[in-house]
């Protein structure tokens, strides 16, 4: 056996424990057992404004470093925006229709990236908005939501067909989920 080869077999366990997470998620989606709900129950107070404000300020990060399109997070009109963030805070006699910070990040990200809410910049305004709720809740993980799965994310949630929301929830649940 070449060295390259023997030093490459020993690499493999490193590589095992290092990805452990993407082969639980990997094998909960094949096994249908993908996560449908979160775990943290803790009261989050968000309005459209609080949320418009950040972006707003995200949108002022990108124009300072010419990121920026003259149209992004301006919203489209018609209340899309207000009925979103209305939506996912939204209770129905007395229990609160996502019971979780998880799921309400999960389903915001998913609104936003979705019905376009902006004129613009729909996917990124969606992954910060995701990433701004974990984070405001206290329980953003930049280990579990590094950049590049924030960035895989929002193009699956944006290339996914509608009729499968469900499931594109449940893959982001999972990923949040420690277990």
């Amino acid at each position: 056996m070449k060295k390259s080869h023997k030093t490459a077999i020993k690499q493999i366990p490193k590589f095992i424990k290092q990805y452990a997470d993407a082969w639980r998620v990997l094998d909960a989606y094949d096994k249908e057992t993908l996560a449908t709900k979160g775990s943290t129950k803790k009261k989050i107070k968000l309005t459209a404004d609080d949320l418009a404000d950040s972006v707003e300020k995200f949108a002022k990060y990108l124009a300072k470093k010419d990121e920026k399109g003259g149209m992004f997070g301006v919203e489209r009109g018609g209340e899309i925006f207000e009925g979103i963030v209305g939506d996912v805070m939204q209770s129905f006699e007395s229990k609160e229709v996502y019971p979780t910070v998880e799921e309400k990040a999960a389903n915001l990200f998913y609104f936003l990236v979705k019905d376009h809410p902006f004129v613009d910049g729909n996917k990124r305004s969606g992954a910060f908005a995701f990433v701004w709720f974990l984070d405001k809740a206290g329980i953003l993980d930049i280990k579990r939501i590094p950049p590049s799965t924030l960035t895989t994310l929002t193009l699956l949630v944006a290339e996914s067909s509608s009729k499968e929301k469900d499931k594109i929830i449940q893959v982001i649940l999972t990923l949040l989920s420690k277990n």
